[in-house]
């Protein structure tokens, strides 16, 4: 609550001035401001819609009559009269103009006055809870955007059915489009990024392009290098990778820089599942396999070493080819990860998921 004080702004079409009225309403919050009513776009000065009022009284100000029709279920617009002895009279009406000047009548020392729906998107105005009710994939204070990401759609009340799982478009922060997105929304909201199903015989030696910008087929998904990078530039990250259903591992602050760094993978700390345990796959055998701090190739945005040509996939590259590139084919290279004691294991599917940490 903002000690009972919100702001109504009136706006009148270009004939007629505008007015900021401070307005003592005790149920309407300072997350919740805007323009909640508006004089006729277009129509004269002095003016009133020929109605009669469920109710009138005196007032001492515009923001006092609008105070009353915000608290009166039938209200729905307002007639606002200057008089000679008592000031103001304020009469509430039971229906709106429907946006026709042609319904407004001739009242000199008037002002018509309806609300506006300022929620976008399909959304509606909640008077309850003083702010706007959207509809699903939109959030903010008018319903104005889309989710930036998964968990903030987990905290927004977003759930799925049945199990859990939802498809939702999110737009991160910064982040030039929309982007498709899968999200687990029975806790905190994980978002994937990446797949491969069982058998899957997907051809992961793709270009530059497809790999930045993303694919979905019958057996293997991608949200694209673009799409990570914008969705873990924007807040803390940690991404979850699994693979067989009984190896899972954990990386802290993991992030994707630009295309212009060829979208560098970095991440802070790494942790295993406690029963699902699994080694770090990102860096095993020899140092110089790390992917860590490596840059993105692919065979037309080759790394120095060739291992893109030579792994035939997209991946990152140190200056030696990993055993743990999850882009191999399937078909002519075995994809493999370590489990916890660095024994590696044939990987049969992978997914990857991402979660963002809000301050």
């Amino acid at each position: 609550m903002m000690d009972s004080i919100s702001q109504i702004r009136f706006q009148p079409g270009s004939q007629v001035p505008v007015f900021l009225v401070l307005l003592v309403v005790g149920s309407y919050s300072s997350e919740f401001q805007g323009e909640l009513f508006t004089a006729m776009p277009g129509c004269s000065e002095d003016v009133i819609l020929p109605l009669t009022p469920v109710n009138s009284d005196f007032v001492s100000s515009r923001g006092q009559c609008l105070a009353n029709c915000l608290g009166d279920s039938t209200c729905m617009s307002v007639n606002l009269c200057e008089d000679p002895q008592s000031g103001q009279v304020c009469h509430r009406l039971p229906e709106t103009s429907n946006g026709s000047c042609s319904d407004l009548q001739s009242a000199v020392g008037c002002v018509f006055l309806e609300p506006v729906n300022v929620c976008q998107h399909g959304g509606r105005f909640n008077d309850s809870m003083s702010k706007c009710d959207c509809y699903d994939d939109f959030t903010g204070t008018y319903c104005e955007r889309r989710y930036t990401d998964c968990s903030e759609a987990y905290a927004g009340g977003l759930r799925g059915a049945g199990n859990s799982y939802r498809n939702i478009p999110i737009r991160p922060l910064l982040a030039p489009r929309e982007y498709q997105v899968e999200c687990y929304l029975a806790i905190n909201g994980w978002m994937k990024v990446g797949s491969r199903g069982t058998n899957c015989q997907e051809d992961y030696n793709k270009t530059w392009s497809e790999y930045k910008n993303g694919w979905g087929t019958s057996c293997s998904v991608w949200l694209g290098l673009e799409a990570i990078h914008y969705i873990t530039k924007q807040a803390t990250c940690q991404l979850y990778v699994k693979l067989n259903n009984n190896l899972v591992f954990y990386y802290r602050s993991f992030r994707l820089e630009d295309e212009a760094n060829s979208y560098t993978l970095t991440y802070t700390t790494t942790y295993s599942h406690a029963t699902k345990r699994s080694g770090n796959g990102f860096e095993y055998g020899e140092p110089n396999k790390s992917i860590k701090g490596e840059r993105f190739a692919t065979w037309d945005h080759p790394d120095s070493s060739g291992c893109a040509l030579s792994d035939g996939a997209g991946w990152w590259y140190g200056t030696v080819c990993p055993d743990t590139n999850l882009h191999k084919n399937s078909t002519t290279s075995v994809v493999q990860w370590p489990d916890d004691g660095d024994v590696l294991h044939t990987v049969m599917y992978h997914k990857l998921w991402i979660q963002v940490s809000w301050p």
